[in-house]
């Protein structure tokens, strides 16, 4: 019989099986396509092996049921030798059969572990091994008995089935092997399920397990007029066919603390009905509903459904609610009455939450009689009295939080004598309100609160306006209402106050701010100074969100004045028990970072250079200090300190700086100061004048000896001159300055780059010098322009050349000079003979052609730059770059 694979305890899976070798040896995956078959197709067993790995050969098996140890391996023909294929195909598949795989290599043969068992499975009818299903559906509820019967050739049957997860297992853990038929009880799951003998397979089956269904009961309408025919739908989820459905009314039962109600079936319905829907004919009053479904012999039953209910506000002379007070949208801190009136000597209240959830007064309130007060803990929803027999008519009651209303004030900013409106608002607007109008009165023994129980002129019994107006209105002042309705009164929380600002000059009580503007930095020490007739003073500010706040929180009030350092930007005024002062609407800005600009950024020696120091928000007062960023080679992180320029001991008016006669690289920065004591702003950050001409006591070489590379070259950045430690360093086009540790590796002095160089402006530095800078444009295309690293000498001549990627030069190609083609005979280099000022410019190359089916045949652009004669030293820069476009590549 081959291989046998033995149960433990009788439990087995096709994840865990059994197999004696090492430990570390693999367990191959094997996989089935199709998983479902009609008869005679064909099968392709495939077997994976992890790792993959090369030598071996697969062996392949059909799975054997054993009735005592589950199934044993049987080799596939031609299966002695194994396959070097790790797919093997079965062709005509004709029924349910499991599968295995195993692999094997070298001398002697080292085996892996089985895989799990695999099944084809087939629904197509085998009269030599059948399964029944009973009843006789692919889905059924958890709740019902199945019957998986075997029928065929075999005297001995067992019913096995895989779960979703993959697990196997076999009809002695979920039910009763009765002879040839599996009972389950109630305790089958979703799987496929089939009938094995130890010669054959049957059919299998793929049955889904629902968990007994709860109907849901919609009615239509739910809110009536007397005489209205009602439609009740009930639906099953899934849907599926042979139900009946059963219709209750829901029956108070008075005497149940819990179970609200009992359920009396509608006429007609003691056998159910074939359609989901029951007309209600002249519906009168509110009433309670419920379904359920069955089906089957014996019947088996859904769970009820919740109870819906037909909503009248009609009026029933036998049961009727009144609501007090009489309306249907109250705040949570209001009483609520709910009245039961009507032919029953026993009432209770009901109600349904927007969820649907249904309780009674015992929940929420407390019953006297036949009235419900509900304090403050009734909810929003639909009310209605019930007795034994009868339900009155039903009230949907909204419950809000108590609301706040919203005061505004128009103008805002006055000037001595304006009328100011005091407008109102209660949300969600609703009938009956009195507004009443407060002046905040300070209170001084509390710094943080005001007495409101200053009611404005004729404010005693509220007006019906919502708004009022205020005449003549001269200082600083704030206000609050708040609104009532009702008897006793309900009232609705105060306001928030509102001010109503003056910056008009009050000799009763003055505001003076120092410094005396309205605009600071939040490092800056500010005093607010109160005087007047008052011999008590406190300092409020409202911020931008309407918070208000004291100087005890932000600042130390001395006297009469208040000295701060943590001010935040607000409004700001002096208050005393009788008085308010003009207000000054103040701006708190972040301690500024001045933008340093230079112009121009790339200088030829002996250029000029204007530094131009901006400060945000422009404002006045400022002086303006000017440093050159000297390099700091004993830091780590920050690369330079600062020197003042020539004259900058007392700082410039004017926010520009002149340099004149500039040779070399060089950094800047600037910073700026005003007040008494001083204030200065950030230093801005570094921004650097660039020159690329020959400085021979630093100097920057870069191999290859261009100003174009391709991403995947490695680069060289050697600096040489006066000192003996440099480093490398970069501007990046977002203005970012780094140094070669972050992108290369710097040995003694120079810096490779191995490939992982960007595009930017590179150049070398010492804590006395700065060298020659170079442009270098890192391109990830596949020509490059080769240019000169350095100007070229007036007078001299210069070969530019296209190089691609995979060739030393790239012939036939045309030259741009400022996206303009340059007539040129050469077909593969631009030679200028004899250079001037006027060759400067950006240049680019394109090839012709596309060689080896590139498409991306145009260079970057790269700027020739040209010195005059008697600026520098010769630099025979022609020879080099031949030289280096016939080397490179």
């Amino acid at each position: 019989m081959g291989h046998t694979l033995f149960g433990a305890l009788g439990l087995f899976s096709l994840n865990i099986l059994l197999y004696c070798g090492h430990a570390q040896d693999p367990r191959p995956v094997l996989t089935v396509s199709p998983s479902w078959t009609s008869p005679g197709d064909s099968v392709t067993l495939t077997c994976s092996v992890e790792p993959p790995s090369a030598g071996w050969r697969f062996f392949w098996f059909k799975a054997v049921p054993d009735m005592l140890r589950y199934y044993s391996y049987e080799l596939l023909a031609g299966g002695t030798t194994g396959t070097e294929q790790d797919s093997y195909i079965l062709h005509g598949q004709t029924h349910t059969a499991g599968y295995v795989c195993r692999a094997g290599r070298g001398d002697p043969v080292s085996y892996t572990q089985y895989s799990g068992v695999k099944f084809v499975l087939s629904g197509g009818v085998n009269p030599a091994a059948s399964l029944t299903v009973s009843p006789h559906r692919l889905q059924h509820f958890s709740t019902e008995s199945l019957s998986l019967i075997c029928e065929g050739n075999s005297a001995e049957w067992r019913v096995t089935m895989v779960n979703e997860d993959g697990y196997v297992s076999s009809c002695s853990y979920w039910g009763e092997m009765t002879r040839s038929t599996c009972n389950t009880n109630t305790r089958a799951s979703s799987g496929v399920y089939w009938c094995e003998s130890e010669t054959q397979s049957s059919n299998a089956a793929n049955i889904t397990i629902h968990n007994v269904p709860q109907p849901v009961l919609t009615v239509s309408p739910s809110w009536t007029s007397p005489g209205d025919s009602v439609i009740l739908t009930c639906s099953v989820e899934p849907p599926s066919a042979g139900w009946r459905f059963f219709w209750y009314k829901a029956v108070p039962d008075m005497s149940s603390t819990n179970n609200f109600y009992t359920f009396e079936l509608l006429a007609g319905g003691t056998t159910g009905t074939e359609q989901d829907s029951y007309i209600l004919h002249g519906q009168t009053h509110t009433a309670g509903y419920q379904c359920r479904a069955g089906r089957g012999d014996p019947v088996f039953y859904t769970q009820y459904s919740r109870v819906k209910f037909v909503w009248s506000g009609g009026v029933n002379p036998a049961a009727s609610l009144t609501v007090s007070p009489h309306r249907l949208q109250h705040f949570s801190t209001e009483s609520l009455s709910l009245i039961c009136e009507g032919n029953s000597a026993e009432w209770r209240v009901m109600m349904v939450y927007e969820d649907g959830y249904v309780s009674s007064c015992s929940y929420w309130g407390e019953m006297t009689g036949s009235t419900c007060n509900t304090d403050t803990r009734a909810s929003s929803g639909v009310y209605w009295c019930e007795s034994g027999t009868q339900s009155s008519n039903a009230a949907n009651i909204t419950i809000h939080s108590v609301p706040r209303p919203v005061l505004t004030v128009s103008p805002s900013w006055t000037s001595p004598g304006d009328s100011v409106t005091l407008t109102c608002s209660v949300e969600p607007p609703s009938a009956g309100w009195r507004f009443f109008w407060y002046k905040a009165v300070p209170d001084l023994s509390d710094h943080y609160t005001y007495n409101t129980s200053e009611l404005l002129a004729g404010g005693t019994t509220g007006t019906e306006q919502d708004s009022y107006i205020i005449h003549g209105q001269t200082h600083t002042a704030g206000y609050a209402c708040r609104a009532g309705r009702g008897d006793p009164v309900s009232y609705t929380q105060y306001s928030r106050l509102k001010f109503v600002w003056s910056g008009g000059v009050n000799p009763a009580a003055s505001l003076t701010v120092s410094p005396h503007r309205l605009q600071y930095f939040s490092t800056e020490s500010l005093s607010l100074i109160c005087e007047g007739n008052s011999a008590e003073w406190r300092v409020r500010t409202v911020d931008e969100d309407g918070d208000m706040s004291s100087c005890y929180n932000w600042g130390e009030m001395t006297g009469s004045t208040c000295n701060t350092t943590r001010a935040s930007s607000g409004v700001y005024w002096c208050e005393s028990e009788t008085q308010s002062s003009n207000a000054a609407n103040i701006t708190i800005h972040n301690v500024p970072r001045p933008v340093l600009t230079v112009s121009p950024s790339w200088t030829s020696p002996g250029d000029s250079v204007t530094l131009t120091c901006s400060v945000e928000p422009p404002s006045a007062g400022w002086r303006f200090f000017w440093y050159k960023a000297v390099p700091d080679m004993s830091s780590t992180y920050n690369y330079y300190t600062y020197e003042l320029l020539a004259g900058g001991t007392t700082g410039t008016e004017q926010d520009s700086y002149i340099l004149h006669g500039h040779t070399h690289t060089a950094g800047y920065a600037c910073r700026a100061r005003r007040g008494d004591p001083v204030f200065y702003t950030q230093f801005s950050g570094v921004k650097f004048v660039l020159s690329g001409g020959v400085n021979p006591a630093a100097s920057l070489t870069v191999s290859p000896h261009r100003l174009q590379h391709f991403s995947t070259e490695s680069l060289s950045l050697i600096c040489e001159g006066n000192s003996t430690e440099w480093r490398v360093k970069k501007d990046e086009e977002d203005g970012y300055v780094s140094r070669c540790y972050y992108w290369g590796e710097m040995n003694g002095s120079t810096c490779n780059t191995d490939t992982r160089a960007s595009s930017g402006v590179y150049w070398c530095e010492s804590e006395t010098q700065s060298s020659n800078a170079a442009n270098i444009t890192i391109h990830s295309g596949d020509v490059i322009l080769v240019s000169p690293v350095r100007p070229v000498t007036e007078g001299h001549s210069v070969t530019l050349g296209c190089k691609l990627r995979t060739e030393n030069l790239l012939y036939n190609v045309d030259f741009y000079k400022n996206d303009k083609l340059i007539p040129n005979p050469a077909r593969g280099e631009l030679l200028i003979s004899a250079v001037t000022k006027s060759d400067e410019g950006f240049y680019k190359c394109r090839g012709r052609k596309s060689p080896q089916g590139l498409e991306t045949l145009t260079s970057a652009e790269s700027w020739l730059s040209v010195k005059w004669t008697n600026d520098e030293p010769e630099e025979r820069v022609h020879a080099n770059m031949r030289m280096e476009t016939a080397a490179d590549g």
